[in-house]
């Protein structure tokens, strides 16, 4: 089916009186045909780019501004796009046939960009089993697959990358048109990891806490408030939420920790889709306390231990496991119930979103104020946004026993997911 067929059978759709599958189909449509488009795009952009080589007062980027009316930001970044696709022509082709979608070719062409020179071709020579993967896959999970071609065809496990991304780390401030002042930072996933730990920290404080006047009422816009103010009382030393010592949170699994080295089964997150090198984690947690989970087949949480100083004391501090159930002795999840939750969920736990859990709220499904409780099976880590629509909407959460999500409303499903072990199947 060409982009005019696809228009056509688009168009011959009517919003009037359709039924929810006609709404899925004409969003299916409607993916397909950007795709076309996105070739359409990436093929007319390269030859603006490949004609401004013969001219040196063209400027593509200008010119694909001003016929897109987009602005130079985004023209520059498709005019890059477009003059990076060379390096890579199997997924460009599939771009052009409507296989996948541009932001696939951007998620390739980053992995291909993170290598040494000298191991790019390696992962070029994958192009054509790596595009029937992106075909039936989401670009967050195709970003997270070329992260671990990107990590095998390395044989070092990032440490080079890693090098690498320490020199990249930057940060620059300029006060914006409006009088604000900005600040936009680059920092290396190890550096990352005490620094996410850290704003996450103080902006559950600020949340639970006195909340500062002037919050916004959009909930994506007041978390991002909070964090702003959260950063400031950090970097002024209004922060009260730690102990002042570094703080970060990964789940790794034992076998993984045993062998100092990943497995073909490795479960390990550090959260936020940042990518350590093991060792660079040992490192990190030399001076760390290590938190034992036991975590079932299904991903749910069977025991926690108490906070232990080494690895090699991690199955004795299991013999003592802590509560996770605190009933109505406290309104708010405690550290161990977060560790927890954490050692089950890698994000939001709403089927198909994938706000990182160092982003989410620990909502109780049974309100606290209709005389919920604090018990790990009444506690479900949601982001922003779907915590506030789960309120706004009346959604209803049911968790089974072996923590499969219903999501009801006015008593009808709308979506469901099974255990949390699925978080962990991509």
């Amino acid at each position: 089916m060409d982009l005019v067929a696809v228009v056509a059978a688009l168009g011959a759709l009517s919003a009037d009186d359709a039924d929810r599958d006609r709404a899925v189909e004409a969003l299916r449509l409607a993916t397909r045909a950007r795709r076309m488009l996105d070739a359409i795009e990436l093929r007319w952009t390269r030859l603006l780019a490949d004609l401004a080589g013969s001219d040196p007062v063209a400027s593509p980027e200008h010119e694909c501004a001003e016929a897109t009316q987009r602005s130079l930001r985004h023209a520059t970044a498709a005019v890059r796009r477009a003059t990076r696709s060379v390096a890579v022509p199997v997924v460009a082709e599939a771009v052009e046939d409507g296989s996948v979608s541009g932001e696939h070719l951007d998620a390739f062409l980053d992995a291909l960009e993170s290598l040494a020179e000298h191991l790019r071709p390696r992962l070029l020579e994958l192009q054509h089993e790596l595009v029937r993967i992106a075909a039936t896959s989401t670009v967050e999970d195709f970003r997270r697959r070329m992260r671990a071609e990107v990590r095998t065809i390395e044989g070092d496990d990032g440490a080079g990358r890693l090098a690498r991304q320490r020199r990249d780390t930057g940060v620059r401030t300029w006060t914006g048109r409006d009088g604000m002042w900005n600040l936009h930072g680059r920092f290396d996933p190890a550096t990352a990891l005490a620094l996410v730990e850290a704003l996450r920290r103080e902006t559950e404080a600020i949340f639970h806490g006195d909340h500062p006047a002037g919050a916004p009422t959009d909930p994506v816009l007041r978390h991002q408030w909070f964090q702003a103010h959260a950063l400031a009382r950090l970097v002024t030393g209004g922060g009260g939420s730690g102990s002042g010592a570094p703080e970060f949170v990964v789940v790794i699994d034992h076998e993984t920790l045993e062998r100092r080295a990943r497995h073909a089964d490795s479960r390990v997150d550090c959260g936020c889709d940042l990518d350590v090198p093991i060792e660079t984690l040992l490192r990190l947690g030399e001076r760390a306390r290590f938190v034992p989970v036991i975590v079932g087949s299904d991903g749910r949480v069977i025991a926690e231990g108490s906070r232990v100083a080494a690895p090699d004391e991690l199955f004795d501090a299991l013999h003592h496991p802590v509560p996770l159930d605190r009933g109505r002795s406290r309104r708010h999840a405690d550290r161990a119930q977060r560790h927890a939750l954490r050692a089950m969920y890698r994000h939001c736990g709403i089927p198909g979103c994938r706000v990182p859990f160092s982003r989410c709220e620990i909502h109780h499904l049974q309100r606290w104020e209709d005389g919920g409780t604090t018990d790990l099976d009444n506690l479900l880590p949601v982001c922003a946004h779907h915590h506030d629509r789960l309120h706004a909407d009346g959604w209803v959460l049911e968790l089974g026993t072996d923590r499969s999500l219903t999501v009801r409303r006015e008593g009808v499903i709308i979506m469901s997911t099974g255990p949390p072990a699925h978080q962990w199947a991509a």
